[in-house]
């Protein structure tokens, strides 16, 4: 099977070209519509229902297939199906938009997948190994005989904020350790806190603090960025939809983070380490290379 990535998500089906003056269908008649078209959808992912997946459309309409990680087309003549490769276990629910008679009609289109046996992106599988049970990320901290913690490049800590401008192997102005308080949250930094990434249905990520409670949320991973970033080391950006510990938040703000980032950067990602950058709205990335703009940082490695 010819592997395109690809998931849950959404079909613009498109019969002809038309206007930006759709109109709208009442409730009751997109719901007839969707009923309809749900069965011109099908889909083959083999009995032991593959991660691979061959997506049929029977409608008649060219479509496009929109998925977390990109968008594809599928045909209405003789090839009138898509292979696509999910990151995602579970039941899953892809969302066919179509275009019918100048108006959108979503129409839900059940999937079910249990066996992860096609090679994903790398660093999706790096995140999250390519699983329902998912990857839980902790501190870069290595705990000393004596109790305490030892950082990577022997000067730095786990969150803290800084400048822009480095590579992926030493951001180290304020760094904080395990057992202080951050000055911007006023929270514990601690190894009870911790960050997992799963596939289990979606792209699901959880976060727990130092205080005990948890939050759960979504996170868009994308394997690109600019060439500068790349240029030292930076694999790409990921969008989360819940905080991490010591992000801050609301009426919060620190020297080197504002507000919560459209995106953070990936510094570095492979199986054992994780280094998320957030840019502050002031940074001017790389106007010198040792002192960019502000910056915050989290330093994580695989529990």
């Amino acid at each position: 099977m010819v592997a395109a990535a690809g998931l849950l998500s959404t079909t613009s089906c498109l019969h002809t070209t038309v206007s930006d003056d759709h109109f709208a269908y009442s409730d009751a008649d997109s719901e007839r519509l969707a009923s309809d078209f749900v069965t011109k959808f099908a889909y083959d992912n083999g009995s032991n229902h593959s991660n691979g997946i061959r997506v049929y459309n029977n409608t008649g309409y060219d479509c496009q297939l929109d998925y977390i990680t990109g968008k594809t087309m599928i045909g209405s003549g003789a090839e009138n199906y898509v292979d696509v490769v999910v990151p995602f276990a579970g039941h899953l629910t892809f969302t066919a938009t179509v275009l019918a008679d100048g108006a959108l009609v979503n129409v839900p289109i059940d999937v079910q997948v249990d066996d992860i046996d096609k090679d994903l992106d790398p660093l999706f599988k790096c995140l999250t190994n390519g699983t329902a049970e998912g990857k839980v990320w902790q501190w870069w901290a290595d705990e000393q005989p004596d109790g305490s913690y030892a950082y990577i490049d022997g000067s730095w800590g786990c969150v803290g904020g800084g400048g822009y401008g480095w590579s992926a192997t030493g951001p180290n102005w304020v760094c904080y350790g395990i057992g202080q308080e951050d000055e911007w949250t006023g929270l514990l930094v601690s190894m009870e806190e911790w960050v997992k990434f799963d596939c289990d249905g979606g792209p699901n990520m959880t976060v727990h603090y130092s205080d005990g409670t948890e939050a759960k949320g979504t996170f868009a991973l994308t394997s690109s960025t600019t060439p500068e970033k790349a240029a030292v080391g930076w694999v790409g950006t990921i969008k989360l939809t819940a905080l991490l510990p010591h992000q801050v938040s609301g009426d919060q703000y620190s020297w080197y983070l504002e507000e919560a980032p459209a995106a953070f950067d990936v510094a570095m990602l492979d199986d054992d380490h994780l280094i998320l950058i957030a840019p502050g709205s002031s940074a001017t990335i790389f106007c010198d290379p040792g002192w960019g703009g502000a910056s915050t940082h989290w330093t994580f490695k695989a529990k």
